[in-house]
């Protein structure tokens, strides 16, 4: 016999964040987990990313990793970047690369030097990547790849406000010398 279950009420929120969030709450773990980004203070809750995402987002790092060997450091997966200390500012990017020149050893924690590279997957949940790209720019990373697998396209963005879009078939720099296509990804 099936039994009926009340609807989850999504209006309440299941955890309480402070009213804001300072980088010292930030270094002394005082934020309970869960999904989020800080922007001014402020928690901004996130959607987990659906299996396309994901999947893209794999595929394309273990694509950078065979690309970019020996230059630097690769991490994925809502890498933690602290864009400002005070108000705190921290940004989840889905695919992050720091060459050596910045990090001689293998970053730990939130990155607070600017990566050279940041790669957001788009898709359902994640919103309006433009206040995102702004915080990235203004930090100073010089690159953003946005790929968007439903479309199989990438865009780059680069910190001097070009933008140049691209199809699944075209190979485009990434970062000097180093060229990427999504004809052979997912």
């Amino acid at each position: 016999m099936a039994v009926s279950c009340p609807r989850p009420d999504f209006t309440q929120k299941s955890i309480i964040y402070p009213p804001k969030v300072t980088y010292r709450d930030l270094l002394e773990g005082n934020i309970p987990s869960g999904l989020y980004e800080i922007v001014n203070g402020e928690v901004v809750e996130m959607a987990p990313a659906g299996f396309l995402h994901g999947d893209w987002e794999g595929e394309i790092y273990l694509r950078l990793k065979e690309l970019l060997k020996d230059k630097g450091w690769l991490a994925v997966g809502e890498v933690g970047i602290v864009i400002s200390r005070e108000p705190l500012t921290l940004r989840a990017a889905d695919i992050v690369f720091v060459s050596r020149e910045k990090y001689p050893e293998r970053p730990r924690g939130y990155l607070e030097t600017p990566p050279d590279l940041v790669v957001e997957i788009e898709g359902p949940g994640s919103g309006d990547l433009h206040p995102k790209l702004r915080d990235y720019f203004a930090f100073g990373i010089p690159r953003v790849l946005v790929v968007n697998p439903k479309e199989k396209t990438l865009a780059l963005y680069t910190a001097e406000g070009r933008v140049s879009f691209h199809g699944a078939e075209e190979e485009i720099e990434i970062l000097p010398g180093v060229k990427l296509s999504l004809k052979d990804l997912a």
